[in-house]
């Protein structure tokens, strides 16, 4: 038998009516989202994403302020705008709880069935309002949809370049090699000046010739006389013979971090969806032009990592901690899970205390490094995503 999905939508958590849905569909079920006005326009990018015919779409808006905290005006709004044969399936997560309390005490007229979303423990609760509350009547089981990051920016009304997939650079077992080199300090005053040079002087070029950086003719260009040298110690064999591409020296100045991030996840994690060098913008009125290192879905919760092989400075850390804050309170929602890992050393404990105070994990040289602390870490994440 069809029947009505009915939501309550936010800016904050719309994932939890798109995995209701996803839940819950079936061909000819019919949609209900209900919004204060100023979530109105979060329900067009859940739409499109579910790619469901407009026609079966109903939205009920409250469009004037008192409208969306007046218990009786809400219950009128919304009362007027149902179908008393209609079988509805009301989920109440999302909005607030004053809405949701109107919501269900609207729907408990009709023949509806009443569901809540619980998107951090990934579960869906299925209740009965009734007077007996010793009976045990509710039911709970997990949510078995499982989003993809494309979905999900979607949901969120985030633009994004997923669609254009980044290729990794350097193969698992080199960036491993790479990440020993840094982390046991096998790197010389000399290497790091040529990773220093690359990054602030060639890293936006298409490409440079070897040869001709290391001779340096051009006033144009910096030279970097051990680059040869350099490459043959870290035993990188250039794509090209001679020549560096934009993308090899990307790598070579800190995107090796990002790649070996990014193995460890998967191996670890075995994340449900993962991405590298993932840039997202708000698409509208707020624009940001982001990139996500490492970014990756496990039971629908995101998880976002910064990845930043050297970190100089308390200031510097502080800048990337704000940056992450921001990424997340603006564009991607209170789901998001985020983290900085780096090769800083965090002696004191002061940087972790830092980032804990902006929601955000900070993974040092001494968690990445020790395998104890290391799957400790992972076993963390895991445990975030009930897994």
């Amino acid at each position: 038998m069809m029947k009505t999905l009915v939501n309550i939508i936010s800016r904050e958590h719309p994932l939890a009516a798109f995995l209701f849905i996803k839940e819950n569909y079936e061909e000819g079920d019919k949609l209900v989202f209900i919004a204060a006005n100023e979530n109105f326009d979060c329900i067009t990018p859940l739409v499109n994403c579910l790619k469901i015919d407009k026609e079966m779409v109903q939205r009920i808006v409250l469009r004037r302020d008192s409208d969306s905290y007046t218990y009786e005006r809400i219950c009128r709004i919304i009362s007027s705008a149902l179908d008393k044969k209609a079988e509805y399936c009301v989920n109440l997560a999302g909005g607030t709880r004053y809405m949701a309390l109107s919501v269900q005490h609207v729907l408990s007229n009709y023949k509806a069935k009443f569901y809540y979303i619980q998107t951090h423990e990934n579960l869906i609760v299925k209740t009965i309002f009734d007077n007996s509350i010793f009976d045990n009547d509710d039911e709970i089981y997990p949510i078995q949809y499982k989003i993809k990051l494309d979905e999900y920016f979607n949901v969120y009304g985030l633009c994004h370049d997923l669609d254009i997939p980044k290729p990794l650079v350097g193969e698992e077992t080199q960036v491993q090699r790479l990440f020993e080199m840094f982390s046991k300090r096998q790197l010389s005053t000399s290497d790091f000046k040529v990773m220093e040079v690359l990054r602030e002087k060639y890293r936006n070029w298409k490409y440079i010739d070897i040869e001709e950086v290391e001779n340096a003719v051009s006033d144009r260009m910096i030279p970097i006389p051990n680059l040869s040298k350099f490459l043959k110690y870290i035993q990188y064999d250039p794509v090209q013979k001679g020549t560096l591409q934009q993308a090899e020296i990307e790598f070579l100045t800190g995107g090796w971090f990002e790649e070996y991030v990014y193995h460890m996840v998967r191996k670890n994690i075995q994340p449900d969806d993962i991405a590298i060098g993932v840039h997202i913008d708000g698409c509208q009125e707020i624009q940001h032009n982001n990139e996500l290192d490492v970014c990756f879905l496990k039971n629908n919760q995101l998880f976002v990592i910064e990845c930043k092989s050297g970190i100089t400075s308390e200031s510097m850390f502080n800048e990337i901690v704000y940056k992450v804050s921001a990424l997340k309170e603006v564009l991607l929602g209170i789901a998001c899970h985020s983290y900085i890992f780096s090769l800083k050393k965090d002696l004191t404990g002061d940087l972790k205390k830092i980032a804990r105070y902006m929601d955000i994990t900070f993974c040092d040289y001494d968690t990445l490094t020790r395998a104890d602390k290391t799957q400790k870490m992972w076993k963390k994440m895991l445990k975030i995503a009930r897994s």
